[in-house]
C-alpha cells in the first residue's frame, strides 16, 4: 500500500531578511506572507500538483517591501504559482518551472507603487500558462522582465501599465500564443525572438508620447502576428 503525503505550509513573516523552504513529493502547498525590506526568499518544490499561494483561495503568496530578492523553482507537472508583490522598489523576482501544464499568475504593484523591479521567468515544458501584470492598480516605473519558454502550446498573457519598461521574450516551440499589452506614457520596449511553428502574437503599445520600440525576430511558420503602436485609447 502506497501512502501519499500531503503537506501544507503556512509562513507569515515580518521584517525577516532570509527565508528558504523546499518541498518534495506530491500535492504540497506553500502559503507565504512576507513584509520587510531587503528580504531574501527562496522557494523550491518538486513533484506533481504543487502550489505556491492560493489553494483555492485562502490566498497569499504576498510580498511587500523594498529591495526583495525572490527565487522560485518548481520541477514537476500541474504546479501553480499565485503571487503578488504589493508594494516594492528594487525587487528582483526569478521563477523557474520545468514540467508540463504549469500555471503562473503574478502581479507586481497591485496595492502600492513599485519601481525598478526585475522579473525573470523561465519555463520548459508543454501547455504552460503565464499571466503577468504590473502597474494595473498602482503606479509602476522602470520594469525589466525576461520570459524564456521552451516547449509546445505555451501561452503568455501580459498587461503592463508602466513607464520605462524593457521586455525580452525568447520562445522556442510550437503553437505558442503571446498576448502583450502595455499602457504607459513613455519608454515601452519589446524585444521578441520566436523559433517554432504556429505562434500567435498580439502586441499593443497604446501611447506614443515618447519613443517606444518593438523588435521582433521570427523564424516560425504559420504564425498570426498583429502589432499596434498607437496613441492612448486608439488600440
Amino acid at each position: 500500500m502506497t501512502k501519499v503525503i500531503k503537506t501544507s505550509l503556512l509562513v507569515m513573516a515580518l521584517m525577516t531578511p532570509t527565508l528558504s523552504y523546499g518541498q518534495s513529493s506530491t500535492t504540497n502547498s506553500i502559503y507565504i506572507e512576507q513584509v520587510g525590506d531587503a528580504s531574501n526568499i527562496t522557494l523550491t518544490q518538486s513533484g506533481q500538483g504543487n502550489e505556491i499561494g492560493n489553494r483555492t483561495t485562502d490566498t497569499p503568496m504576498t510580498l511587500q517591501g523594498d529591495n526583495q530578492t525572490v527565487t522560485v523553482t518548481m520541477d514537476g507537472n500541474s504546479n501553480k504559482i499565485n503571487g503578488d508583490i504589493k508594494q516594492s522598489d528594487g525587487s528582483q523576482t526569478t521563477v523557474s518551472l520545468t514540467g508540463d501544464s504549469n500555471d503562473v499568475k503574478f502581479d507586481v504593484g497591485n496595492s502600492g507603487d513599485t519601481g525598478g523591479s526585475t522579473s525573470t521567468l523561465t519555463v520548459a515544458g508543454s501547455s504552460n500558462q503565464i499571466e503577468f501584470n504590473q502597474g494595473k492598480v498602482s503606479s509602476a516605473t522602470n520594469l525589466t522582465q525576461t520570459f524564456t519558454l521552451t516547449g509546445d502550446l505555451n501561452t503568455i498573457t501580459q498587461n503592463v501599465e508602466t513607464n520605462d519598461v524593457e521586455n525580452t521574450f525568447v520562445v522556442a516551440g510550437d503553437s505558442n500564443i503571446i498576448n502583450t499589452k502595455q499602457n504607459g506614457q513613455a519608454g515601452k520596449n519589446i524585444d521578441m525572438t520566436l523559433t517554432g511553428n504556429q505562434n500567435n502574437v498580439t502586441v499593443n503599445q497604446t501611447s506614443t508620447l515618447n519613443v517606444d520600440s518593438i523588435k521582433l525576430n521570427s523564424t516560425s511558420t504559420g504564425s498570426t502576428i498583429t502589432i499596434n503602436q498607437c496613441n492612448a485609447g486608439a488600440c
